[in-house]
């Protein structure tokens, strides 16, 4: 078999990529004789044997789990140009034991199939991958050049370097472990200090809060997200660190009872954002400083030396779970600074805590998109607690069962909140120009994050029963545009008495009938009044069968297809990818178009039935909603999308969403 160029193969995979009330029904396509036309595809083959099938794969420890990340190409006498990766960890490969590898091609997500053979000997294979355009500048291209030749490997730096010789004389290509243990630099001001390790200090998640400028010419820090800051001190004198969107280690020395000094090491290196505090935090890594605790061993403070400012880490609690019971889903915590677990499938629940790297736990259900499980945790309230896949390795959970997100039970302290406006007697409602500029958090421990349009401000706040007080602290005092209402921001909140949630909603009322605050959830869109799927709007449906009217066939058995209206999309999944659409409105009833699909590969029935499903999402011709009266409104709870089969004849989507 000829081995096909990597252009056709890239091209190949782009085009794969390409008391209820009455129902009111919309226009329906008129009906027509029964047919058996099932509602999948036709099957798809497999490709025939490649040259990986012709190799004996043996799995190499050295290579496998780990995540390597391309830092340069050494063009080897050959006329090309040498490659220095900017952004090591947009461009990675992680190999598996059973012959697959996964990859990050810049913007794009790969998977394929690798075989090392004899001693030093490796070849890739690519398969599926997402087709998105990467920025100008990408050396996506570039890394996939290295997908079907036949190679050599070694390894350098004590194994923490992987690389990679073309062969017949091509160029040479460099991966680093960016988590490799830190290397001692000779000389340090760490060699001079004996380290005792503080029990205080050791072995706990520090979160950044905030740095006090202690009367030097800097500005205040706030930090609105302290899980993207943290600290991990190891008691053998190394620490691990999150650095906002990087990954950083180092080694450390104490002197108790007040000394410190944090030596940086390894760090990756991606753009976080202008608006990220990456490099202020890491300004602290290299002064000796002394360190103190307060609130009862609650906050960590470090003190620069020279009258420097002084930062503020509060600790986040360590979640203890059992041991998973033999026989058992399991999943283990693989991130070096640990993760922080929260009570829903998403960084928009609130976190309960904290779990080291090494925590195991049994796992007992996976997210609709799979990218969180769920542990058993039977010492916290409800019993369970969600992790980010992407940080834990599991085993045997290939049947756990999807768990539907728990809704967001809006507290106080549950979201963040967005102001959107004011009402009082006199004027009536008075709306904010723009609530994204305008945001309060309420921590569990009494204080508070508040965004007041270019600044950050640290508060404190106590609460007794509805009444609420509301202290505005230390403030970042930049200038903000002519238009903010910054000023009138925090005026209101200082003045706030009372507060309750009603309809999704936080009203704070001002004292003496002089109004009420009302905020949202931050992020929530604002109202849409002839969104096409109006009556779905934030609804998620399951697919429970589709095919021809007469005769439509129940889902594949195990396999589960939704759909979620939000915002003029669709989205959801498919039965193996995640998809997404936009739904356009189209006389009195709407269509989807521009589907885009993840590239998986599922077993074949599977991959048929959902090229069905989404060509029918795509030939839509009427819909019809079912509402049920659920408490005291109405919810969509059941609905029908009819669209037109390949064949020309009438089919129908049934599905079902629970209130």
């Amino acid at each position: 078999m000829k081995k096909l160029p990597l252009l056709f193969l890239i091209l190949a995979l782009a085009l794969v990529a390409c008391g209820g009330a009455e129902p009111t029904p919309t226009p329906v396509p008129p009906t027509a004789p029964p047919t058996a036309v099932p509602p999948t595809a036709a099957p798809t083959t497999e490709a025939p044997g490649s040259y990986v099938d012709t190799l004996t794969h043996v799995p190499d420890v050295s290579l496998i789990n780990i995540t390597w990340h391309w830092v340069r190409r050494d063009p080897n006498g050959n006329d090309i140009a040498e490659i220095v990766v900017p952004n090591p960890e947009n461009y990675t490969l992680l190999f598996n034991e059973d012959g697959t590898f996964n990859a990050q091609v810049d913007c794009n997500q790969m998977n394929g199939r690798y075989a090392t053979d004899a001693p030093g000997s490796i070849f890739m294979e690519a398969g599926a991958m997402t087709m998105a355009m990467c920025p100008e500048g990408s050396f996506s291209n570039d890394m996939l050049q290295m997908f079907g030749p036949a190679q050599d490997y070694r390894f350098e730096e004590n194994g923490n370097t992987l690389v990679f010789s073309w062969v017949a004389g091509g160029p040479v290509d460099y991966y680093q472990n960016v988590v490799a243990p830190v290397a001692e630099v000779p000389g340090s001001m760490i060699d001079e200090m004996e380290h005792t390790p503080d029990p205080a200090l050791i072995d706990k998640t520090w979160a950044w809060e905030r740095r006090d400028p202690n009367g030097n010419d800097i500005p205040a820090i706030v930090i609105e997200n302290p899980e993207n800051y943290t600290i991990v001190f190891n008691e053998d004198g190394t620490y691990t660190a999150k650095v906002d969107c990087n990954v950083s280690g180092g080694r450390y020395a104490t002197t108790p009872p007040d000394r410190i000094f944090i030596e940086a090491g390894f760090s990756s290196m991606a753009f976080c954002g202008e608006t990220s505090y990456d490099q202020a935090m890491l300004q602290m890594f290299g002064p000796a400083q002394n360190y103190s605790f307060a609130e009862d061993g609650n906050v960590l403070v470090f003190s620069w030396a020279a009258g420097g400012p002084v930062d503020y880490y509060r600790l986040v609690p360590t979640v203890e779970l059992p041991a998973p019971a033999e026989g058992m889903a399991t999943g283990t915590v693989t991130a070096p600074d640990g993760i922080f677990l929260r009570t829903g499938p998403g960084v928009n629940y609130p976190y309960v805590g904290a779990a080291p790297e090494g925590t195991t736990g049994e796992i007992i259900g996976v997210s609709e998109d799979g990218q969180w499980w769920l542990a058993n945790a039977p010492n916290l309230p409800g019993g369970q607690v969600w992790a980010s896949a992407q940080w834990v390795e599991v085993s045997d959970a290939d049947n756990v069962p999807v768990v539907a997100a728990p809704p967001a039970e809006l507290t106080l302290t549950s979201v963040p909140w967005e102001w959107v406006s004011t009402t009082d007697a006199e004027v009536g409602e008075v709306f904010v120009a723009d609530p994204t500029r305008y945001v309060v958090r309420f921590n569990a421990d009494s204080s508070a994050n508040i965004q007041a349009d270019c600044n950050t401000v640290l508060a404190s706040y106590t609460t007794d029963d509805s009444s609420i007080s509301i202290m505005p602290g230390p403030s970042t005092l930049m200038a903000c545009p002519e238009d903010s209402q910054a000023d009138q921001f925090i005026t209101q909140l200082s003045n706030a008495a009372i507060y309750f949630i009603q309809n999704g909603n936080l009203f704070l009322d001002l004292p003496f009938d002089s109004g009420t605050m009302r905020f949202v959830p931050q992020g929530t869109p604002p109202p849409v009044a002839d969104a096409p799927a109006a009556e779905a709007e934030g609804r998620t449906f399951y697919l429970v069968s589709f095919g021809p009217t007469a005769a439509p066939q129940p889902v594949i058995e195990g396999t589960q297809i939704t759909a979620h209206f939000a915002n003029d999309t669709v989205s959801g999944n498919a039965g193996c990818n995640n998809y997404s659409g936009t739904v356009v409105p189209v006389d009195d009833y709407f269509q989807v178009t521009g589907i885009l699909t993840t590239m998986m590969m599922c077993a074949e029935d599977v991959m048929a039935q959902e090229q069905a499903y989404l060509a029918g999402l795509g030939a839509l011709a009427g819909y019809l909603w079912e509402q049920t009266l659920v408490g005291t409104g109405t919810l969509v709870t059941e609905g029908q999308l009819f669209y037109t089969l390949p064949d020309g004849t009438p089919g129908v989507m049934n599905f079902v969403a629970t209130p």
